[in-house]
């Protein structure tokens, strides 16, 4: 099967600053799920940016389905079919859970395609469903969580890029959350996700990709990356040993 998104020798930093990530390749096939591990300021979530055009690339290949897309702006790269969904999910909290689907779909111009895109969203998130038109703002904690997933979900991507998913989560809800990425990959979508419960973010995923100081580690089975008693005791930490 042939790579849906095929980075390499990726170069990237922030303003006039140092790099931050060095010569960085990383490959993703459909429906596949990746969770990228390494210690704070490895450079994980810079990889996210640099693939979805919040930053610029300085040198590297991104290549999507065999198409060039390093240095394109965001909303380019998103109309490809990748969708990013960063540490800041927010929702419009004054807008009804309609109106905020809706808004997954606003690049859409068949309108028809877009109603049908919003239903599908309501049948994997169905308690959605029942608040349409409810403020998203007195919403729960879960539900908006849903609400943010399911208005990815209603953009169809072939790829999404979540970082940090459980980040500031009650136990309960981190487990929905991983719930609802098992379920988007189930659907076909790829996922790489970044994620500070390394123990949590690998077993949700088939690979485990080992990042530090800006470069690739390895990259193996995500079972394997579990199994590896160096790094469960160096990214894993506690979490390894319960």
């Amino acid at each position: 099967m042939t790579n849906l998104l095929d980075m390499r020798n990726l170069v990237a930093g922030y303003g006039y600053g140092p790099d931050i990530i060095h010569d960085f390749n990383l490959q993703i096939k459909k429906s596949e799920v990746k969770c990228i591990i390494g210690p704070n300021g490895a450079g994980k979530s810079t990889v996210l940016k640099a693939i979805t055009g919040v930053l610029k690339p300085r040198s590297g290949a991104v290549e999507f389905e065999g198409k060039d897309i390093a240095g394109k702006e965001a909303y380019q790269i998103m109309r490809q079919g990748i969708c990013f969904l960063p540490q800041e999910r927010a929702i419009f909290p004054n807008m009804t859970v309609a109106e905020n689907l809706k808004m997954g779909t606003y690049s859409l111009q068949d309108k028809r395609l877009a109603e049908e895109r919003i239903h599908h969203a309501i049948e994997t998130f169905p308690v959605l469903g029942e608040r349409l038109h409810q403020l998203s703002g007195t919403l729960s904690g879960g539900q908006q969580q849903q609400l943010v997933y399911a208005r990815a979900f209603a953009i169809q991507p072939k790829l999404m890029l979540i970082d940090e998913p459980s980040l500031g989560l009650a136990p309960a809800l981190v487990e929905q959350t991983f719930q609802h990425i098992a379920n988007i990959a189930s659907s076909g979508i790829a996922v790489i996700l970044v994620e500070q419960n390394a123990f949590r973010g690998l077993e949700a995923a088939d690979y485990g990709v080992v990042m530090d100081l800006g470069k690739l580690v390895f990259e193996k089975p995500a079972n394997e990356v579990l199994q590896d008693q160096r790094i469960r005791e160096l990214y894993l930490g506690k979490a390894a040993k319960q």
